[in-house]
């Protein structure tokens, strides 16, 4: 009960989280000192009543200070914000030990939570991937797939006079007025959009610049119900 209280609670710190980043591209550091103070004391007291042996604590303490080094050294080469890091680093410290509630993970506990939520978060990029692709089908057609096929997995078309916020441009006008289409989408600045509206283009193709923490979570909900899929995932193709 313990682990799931604590689950919950985590949950809607990083659920707020994500508020705010979609909001703003902005969270405080307190979120996520706030949601260590709440945490920790569930976690120093499970350790306390724990009947783990002295080497599982201290292979405990291990894995997590490689998860964290693991998320700094991510966050260093630019892998994902500082946010993200913060959030997997905080994990670590507040599940030392794999949480387990009633027959979850259905998959079984794996060596550390944080990193498995980590790698759940990378594994659920690609269903975006496809979500994206199936909706464009239904609303784009078959017929717009010849020169758009990148676009139906990244992308939408939005329409100009209404462009979302966060998102980034597929195509654009440049300087001289010509439309460019762009594999790595570009971030609009106020002219880039002002050459837009002006240049009587009624929707282009935009690619939403959605923070990494949504991923987080979903990979952290994940975690807890599944497991570690990425585990599964190498442990099915070596037994292949």
């Amino acid at each position: 009960m313990l682990d799931l209280a604590k689950f919950l609670v985590v949950l809607g710190f990083l659920l707020y989280a994500c508020k705010l980043d979609l909001e703003s591209r902005i969270v405080p550091n307190r979120v996520w000192k706030r949601m260590l103070l709440v945490s920790l004391p569930i976690t120093v007291y499970q350790l306390f009543l724990g009947k783990h042996l002295i080497f599982e604590y201290m292979i405990a303490g291990i894995f997590v200070v490689m998860v964290i080094a693991l998320s700094y050294a991510l966050y260093l080469i630019g892998a994902y914000g500082g946010a993200d890091a913060k959030a997997i680093m905080a994990l670590a410290v507040i599940f030392p030990f794999y949480p387990t509630f009633n027959g979850f993970p259905l998959l079984g506990p794996s060596f550390s939570f944080a990193f498995s939520t980590l790698a759940n978060s990378v594994i659920a990029a690609p269903f975006l991937l496809l979500f994206m692709f199936l909706r464009n089908l239904a609303k784009e057609g078959v017929r717009s797939l010849k020169g758009n096929l990148l676009y139906y997995f990244t992308g939408y078309r939005a329409e100009v006079g209404n462009l979302p916020k966060f998102h980034n441009l597929l195509e654009y006008i440049d300087e001289n007025g010509e439309l460019r289409r762009v594999r790595r989408a570009v971030e609009p600045d106020e002219q880039m959009i002002n050459r837009l509206r002006k240049s009587g283009v009624e929707k282009v193709w935009v690619t939403p610049a959605l923070p990494f923490l949504l991923f987080i979570t979903a990979g952290y909900i994940v975690a807890f119900i599944l497991g570690d899929l990425l585990y599964l995932l190498i442990s099915t193709i070596l037994s292949w």
